[in-house]
């Protein structure tokens, strides 16, 4: 081989054994990580809701708030999350918002949580929830109780509002119910005012954080009126021997109401009717009505025993209720 081509080819050869051994080593690429905040306020207030828990999803990392609300996620890998947030005498929230870290990226993401209202939970006096109170049909079933019990973390004040004339009052509640307070309520209706069938309205339980409604059903149907027959006195109120004044007092006026009133009286008959001698008095409505009369006592030698009761008549077919009978003895002075 000519010496001139051999040292061409060594020298080819260590150039490239150069070129091999200079090559550079390719850089490691490091991923940068991205990171998650953001601010928690009160929803009403708008001022910073410290010490809440916030937690970021997938995965479990989780946050506290500063003074200041802020909270924040490092070293989040790329990927898409949402966050969950509770804190004492607040809703938890759940956010919906898609929190996108992409290429380490520093995301910010603020939300709003709702304090918890108080809730006034309406319960039976075994402190079951009940969503109603039913009087049903039985015509001497006219109260009833219901207990309202604060299952929140503040005092409440709270009120009864219902519009109905058939419920006749309910009972009065403190100014505050503390937290895990009980207070019981009375419910009375007045079943003349009820129409036939079922009669059913809303009891509102309101309160300054939070609220309740109880229905409240009472069946109507036909009820008897009643009346009661007083001792008979004179004309100054008085109960003398020569007392001209009836007296009686309707205690309920029935469903429908009755259409008339008045007396009846014997001195024969010691359950005297209308048909003995009948005295309409007009008016309507329950409570005391009377009558005076100083004429119809001449017709009779004195000194006379005499027997009067009160009546109504009620109902389509004019039917007649008594009230008991009272009797004295009348003497003339003339």
């Amino acid at each position: 081989m000519e010496k001139g081509l051999l040292l061409r080819i060594v020298l080819m050869a260590f150039c490239v054994m150069s070129l091999v051994g200079c090559k550079e080593e390719e850089p490691t690429i490091v991923e940068e990580k991205g990171s998650v905040y953001g601010a928690v306020t009160d929803f009403a207030t708008g001022s910073p809701a410290a010490n809440a828990n916030v937690s970021l999803r997938p995965g479990n990392e989780t946050a506290l708030t500063g003074y200041d609300g802020m909270y924040e996620f490092i070293d989040v890998d790329d990927g898409d999350y949402t966050i969950v947030v509770s804190k004492a005498e607040y809703s938890d929230l759940i956010d919906d918002y898609v929190i996108s870290v992409r290429n380490g990226r520093r995301i910010r993401r603020d939300v709003q949580i709702k304090k918890t209202p108080a809730f006034l939970r309406i319960t039976d006096v075994n402190g079951a929830d009940i969503n109603f109170l039913d009087f049903g049909s039985d015509p001497y079933v006219m109260t009833k109780s219901f207990n309202i019990f604060n299952n929140g973390t503040v005092s409440v004040s709270c009120s009864m509002v219902y519009s109905c004339n058939w419920i006749k009052s309910v009972s009065s509640v403190p100014n505050s119910i503390a937290p895990g307070q009980n207070v019981t309520v009375n419910v009375e209706i007045d079943r003349s005012k009820l129409s036939a069938g079922n009669n059913v309205t809303d009891l509102y339980v309101t309160s300054n954080n939070g609220s309740n409604v109880l229905k409240i059903i009472a069946t109507g149907g036909f009820i008897s009126p009643e009346v009661l027959t007083l001792p008979a006195t004179d004309s100054n109120g008085d109960v003398t021997i020569f007392c001209d004044v009836f007296h009686a007092r309707i205690t309920n006026e029935g469903n429908p109401a009755y259409s008339q009133r008045g007396f009846c009286y014997s001195i024969t008959n010691a359950t005297p009717t209308i048909d003995d001698n009948r005295i309409n008095v007009a008016g309507s409505g329950s409570g005391e009505y009377s009558y005076y009369n100083s004429n119809f006592f001449w017709t009779y030698l004195y000194p006379t025993k005499i027997f009067y009761r009160a009546w109504v008549i009620y109902g389509e077919n004019n039917d007649v209720k008594y009230g008991n009978v009272q009797a004295y003895t009348y003497y003339d002075v003339y």
